[in-house]
């Protein structure tokens, strides 16, 4: 904790500092762009990923184990597809160098019901819709390399590098809704905490004038948060509960099945006993690789 204020501590200082360095160049007639894109990732997701995977193991003892039919399944693997919004502003201290203020938003988790599963029987039906979204809002500090593009005519467009650092701001939301016949829960979480990132990638930009572009983005993201910390709510056929607690990730004993499957809770106090193991805070990883598309502006 103590060393993610002092990186705060840091990255202000330097965010300042850009924001002299731009009033400056600004004053002294260099390049000011404004950069905006939007587009698709595929994430790691880390904990929250272990923890559909579990739901899905667990269903799938039970499914075999049993009479019952599992007529619509949950999809892990859809949850790591996001999307993502990005604005950053350039400064060029040089024609190819610059120096970037940004921020912007990521997100991912269920889409389209991909959490959700059916099962059946002859005479029963039994509904759990699992819903999880991990999202991150970022003040990032970059630099920019520009570089004359190859898959164009000269003059109509470039290429550029870019990597930088920031602090990544995330919340962490997880709800199940089961039913059964006359029984039913619903259960929601929220957690927040943030973390540091590192980023890159390589992109284009067309030329239309020489105040505007379009540009395509390639990029890659390193940023695994953990200490999230939040409040759960539980409604168990209109019992209520709530909670705080610290995000938590460990592995449980099936009893029924004797399998381990991996989950995360929120609880004030980490899990223990036999039936647990493996047990540490929980990790949601939002690093990955992606593509955006979108435009800049020139000054």
């Amino acid at each position: 904790m103590n060393s993610l204020k002092r990186t705060r501590g840091i990255l202000g200082t330097v965010v300042i500092t850009v924001f002299f360095v731009c009033s400056a160049g600004q004053a002294q007639g260099l390049k000011f762009g404004f950069k905006l894109t939007g587009g698709i990732n595929y994430q790691a997701l880390g904990d929250a990923d272990a923890y559909m995977r579990g739901v899905k193991a667990r269903t799938d003892d039970f499914i075999a184990a049993s009479g019952y039919t599992l007529e619509q399944g949950m999809i892990p693997f859809v949850a790591h597809f996001g999307f993502e919004f990005d604005a950053d502003a350039v400064l060029y201290l040089t024609p190819q160098f610059g120096v970037s203020l940004g921020t912007g938003y990521v997100r991912g988790g269920t889409l389209f019901g991909s959490g959700n599963q059916i099962i059946t029987s002859e005479t029963t039906k039994e509904t759990d819709s699992n819903d999880v979204a991990a999202s991150a809002i970022p003040i990032k500090l970059g630099i920019y390399y520009t570089f004359q593009s190859v898959f164009v005519p000269t003059g109509k467009s470039s290429s550029y590098l870019f990597c930088g650092i920031g602090i990544y701001s995330a919340k962490y939301a997880a709800a199940e809704k089961w039913t059964y016949q006359t029984s039913w829960s619903n259960y929601s979480e929220t957690s927040k905490s943030s973390g540091i990132g590192f980023y890159g990638g390589w992109g284009s930009e067309s030329w239309i004038n020489p105040n505007f572009a379009f540009v395509f983005e390639i990029f890659g993201r390193y940023a695994n948060i953990g200490g999230f910390k939040g409040d759960w709510q539980l409604d168990d056929n209109g019992s209520l509960s709530s909670g705080s607690g610290t995000l938590y990730y460990f592995e449980w004993l099936d009893s029924a099945s004797g399998h381990w499957h991996p989950s995360t809770m929120l609880a004030a106090t980490p899990p223990s006993g036999t039936a647990f193991r493996n047990v540490r805070e929980a990790k949601i990883d939002f690093s990955g690789l992606g593509l955006r598309l979108g435009i800049k502006i020139s000054l």
